[in-house]
């Protein structure tokens, strides 16, 4: 398993809920009954001094042989998981996947790692950036917001470059957005974003950048934004609790659907009950004196409480504990596990671990465990509403999205406390035109525009309360065969028109027919009094259909 940098507290507790997986799984008596995990734990600090390690785990008796074949290969280890962030899994996954090693990872969610051309064994088991912008740009059109700011950080524009892929189309204009260090003039970027007149800021980043914008925002006197947090920093416990936070507005937070881990605060309290810490650094002292690929020196780790080590962000702890259970559930069936054992005379190869994985299908503390073609997960959100007005502040669930049996996506307004006493905040570029104004473009967005008075009769009132529907197919039969082209398509929709009624809309059922020779049925006549078109336009739009069907025949024949 690869942890991040050895001073971090939530890295701490990620390791103590692997710990806990392992625990679970070696004392179940239906997994892997007679077989135990076992597992080697490198923190994972830095890109570019962690190959040695690497390399390690994947050799064979210390060594590596290049195109050996899959079925002689048998590695240190049969399947890895971590490490945490895009960048470092991408730096070590080549070497990894491609002798097929199972690389279950809990905390990388960039989308190239989909790719299984480039990546064919990596796993995940959060959603990846692509689900993640899907997710923001729901609650977006939710709230019919389409003028925002989206910020990022420079070291992983993935999701910047997947946010404006997948907003064309949408109606939604990205009116600002930037890459940004950790050094980085915030105060200067939210500055210009408050010039735009932009009340929406989607802030896809990790917590060390999102912790320097929000502190600038309070900072500058940002006042009355929505702030939406990617999944990275949405259950940040630090922030909620910064003075000042709440008249920046509302924070809305995208996360996985948290579960609860029974016996994990058990674990932990035990742990640091009934282990004597200094005994522990005296053996990863001696596990360093033996293997120069052990880096694990925490410290600081040591001065944790059972209390400090539960309350910590845990937006990883399941991504992690299925990802262990991911392993396992596979092994199960590589080792044709039963009631009464598994077959330990089965040489386990990663390539035979992999191929179960990709099948894998169970239910693991009531989420269903399944991957996709690209060794995705299923997806459950949930929109979080930072609530800084209580205390302790607290994370509230107002909104859910599955896309497993099927697609479901909800938020319950009710629950949403603006910051704008209730309604929900404007954030456009401009304000829709009332009926009979049409959208006068300005600018370069496309939902930028003014509002002009249409001219009489060009323009048809739309209702989204009434469930009104035309079904409209119009033909130019012979003049002789009007009367039996109207029946023969009043037959043709008569089903779907009845669907579409059972759905409870109402139907205007309306074949049309214009004579070969100019001839306009009474058929044309009503639909058009029904379009409101009377009068002279009435009797303007009956000779250009005649002479339309005229001119038509003549070309033809």
């Amino acid at each position: 398993m690869f942890l991040r940098h050895s001073t971090s507290k939530s890295g701490y507790e990620m390791l103590q809920v692997m710990r806990f997986a392992v625990e679970e799984i070696n004392n179940s008596t239906t997994l892997l009954p007679n077989v135990s995990l076992g597992y080697y734990i490198f923190d994972h600090c830095s890109n570019t001094r962690n190959f040695h390690s690497v390399l390690s785990f994947i050799s064979k008796n210390g060594s590596i042989k290049p195109k050996e074949k899959l079925n002689n290969y048998q590695p240190k280890v049969i399947a890895l998981t971590g490490p945490y962030g895009g960048s470092r899994t991408i730096s070590v996954a080549p070497l990894i996947t491609m002798d097929l090693i199972p690389m279950v990872n809990y905390g990388a969610s960039s989308y190239v790692l989909s790719d299984k051309l480039q990546y064919p064994s990596y796993v995940r088991t959060i959603p990846s950036n692509k689900d993640l912008i899907l997710m923001t740009i729901q609650i977006l059109r939710w709230f019919g917001w389409n003028w925002v700011a989206f910020l990022s950080s420079q070291q992983d524009l993935d999701g910047l470059n997947l946010f404006n892929k997948y907003i064309r189309n949408t109606g939604i204009c990205l009116a600002y957005q930037e890459g940004l260090s950790l050094n980085a003039n915030y105060s200067q970027t939210l500055k210009k974003i408050n010039e735009l007149n932009i009340n929406v800021i989607i802030i896809f980043a990790w917590p060390q950048y999102a912790d320097k914008i929000i502190k600038a925002a309070i900072a500058s006197n940002i006042q009355d934004k929505v702030w939406i947090a990617s999944q990275h920093w949405a259950m940040n416990k630090q922030l909620p609790r910064e003075p000042g936070i709440r008249k920046i507005g509302t924070i809305i937070g995208i996360t996985e659907n948290l579960l609860s881990l029974p016996g994990f605060n058990e674990f932990v309290y035990k742990a640091k009950g009934t282990t004597d810490v200094g005994h522990n650094d005296r053996a990863e002292n001696e596990v360093q004196g033996k293997s120069k690929t052990c880096n694990h020196d925490c410290d600081y780790c040591s001065l944790l409480t059972a209390e400090e080590i539960i309350n910590e962000n845990p937006t990883y702890s399941f991504a992690i504990y299925s990802a262990i259970y991911t392993i396992a559930h596979a092994l199960h069936k590589v080792l044709q596990c039963d009631m009464n054992g598994c077959n330990k005379n089965i040489m386990v190869k990663p390539y035979m671990l992999l191929g179960e994985i990709k099948k894998l299908d169970f239910l693991l503390r009531g989420r269903h465990i399944k991957y996709d073609d690209h060794l995705d997960p299923t997806i459950s959100f949930s929109v979080v509403l930072w609530r800084t007005d209580v205390n302790p502040p607290q994370f509230e669930m107002v909104g859910s999205y599955e896309n497993h049996p099927e697609m479901y996506f909800t938020i319950d307004n009710s629950l949403l406390l603006w910051h704008n006493n209730g309604s929900v905040p404007f954030s456009n570029c401009s304000v829709e035109c009332e009926a009979g104004y049409s959208r006068k473009p300005e600018g370069f967005h496309s939902c930028c525009f003014s509002c002009a008075k249409c001219p009489p009769n060009t323009y048809v009132d739309f209702s989204p309360s009434l469930k009104l529907v035309y079904i409209i197919e119009l033909s130019v039969p012979w003049e002789g065969a009007v009367e039996e082209a109207y029946k023969h398509k009043r037959l043709r929709y008569a089903e779907l028109a009845t669907d579409a009624k059972q759905q409870g809309w109402i139907v205007k059922l309306r074949p049309v027919e214009v004579g070969f020779r100019g001839f306009v049925a009474t058929s044309k006549s009503r639909l058009l009094r029904d379009m409101g078109v009377r009068g002279k336009a009435h009797r303007q739009a009956v000779n250009d259909l005649s002479a339309a069907a005229e001119k038509g025949s003549q070309w033809i024949w």
